[in-house]
């Protein structure tokens, strides 16, 4: 599996995703590598992965689009974090990284995926003992920016 190829998969799962559910226009930005996670403020949804290959997905995003999402997800204006808020986030995260994980599996063998758990706060940090290095794509969607996280490694057998 290259970073072409896990790129390739986030791009078209969270194009098609956003494009279908919310009918929102997202713009790819450059993606990147992180090694080192810096703190973070907003909202994130964490999906885990196990196979073959073993990690973490994870959709983060500033509470203003977190918002976003939520109103889009209920069709109703919501303009502070709220439990329907949290819900759509981990939502939309479980909707992006099934489709990741489709595209992937053809590469990496069969993978399942566990619920999403969804962070919300200020100044946290995410971090994994397998691996450190994540692939991270943002996106933007108009004035407003979210990503995507991955982070995956072939698990190892005693």
């Amino acid at each position: 599996m290259t970073d072409q190829e896990v790129y390739q998969a986030i791009q078209e799962s969270t194009n098609a995703v956003f494009t279908t559910m919310l009918h929102l226009e997202i713009s790819p930005k450059q993606p990147g590598e992180e090694t080192d996670p810096q703190p973070l403020n907003g909202v994130m949804a964490l999906l885990g992965f196990t196979g073959e290959w073993v990690g973490t997905g994870i959709l983060y995003c500033r509470e203003q689009f977190a918002c976003r999402l939520g109103s889009a997800m209920l069709m109703t204006e919501i303009t502070e974090v709220t439990n329907d808020v949290l819900d759509g986030v981990g939502e939309m995260a479980n909707m992006v990284m099934g489709n990741v994980k489709d595209r992937l599996e053809p590469l990496v063998g069969t993978l399942a995926m566990s619920i999403p758990t969804v962070v919300y706060g200020r100044n946290f940090h995410t971090r994994t003992t397998a691996q450190p290095k994540w692939w991270v794509y943002p996106f933007g969607v108009g004035p407003d920016s979210f990503e995507i996280r991955l982070c995956l490694t072939h698990k190892k057998t005693p």
